[in-house]
């Protein structure tokens, strides 16, 4: 099992990522762009409430 810092720079990490994703600018990107972006978007979040399970923090509602 990982230990707690080192959970908390990964949970860190994917955060900053999953926002850089959010934010990109999706005008004149194709559609298959567009999936890429997304299924990253959904892997990053799963993987976020995995590390928050793994801290021990409860899971924000919403998705």
């Amino acid at each position: 099992m990982a230990d707690k810092s080192e959970v908390k720079k990964d949970l860190d990490f994917c955060s900053c990522e999953l926002e850089k994703y959010q934010n990109l600018s999706r005008t004149g990107l194709s559609r298959d762009e567009l999936i890429t972006i997304d299924s990253i978007i959904v892997r990053l979040k799963g993987r976020i409430r995995n590390l928050r399970e793994l801290k021990g923090e409860e899971p924000k509602s919403g998705r």
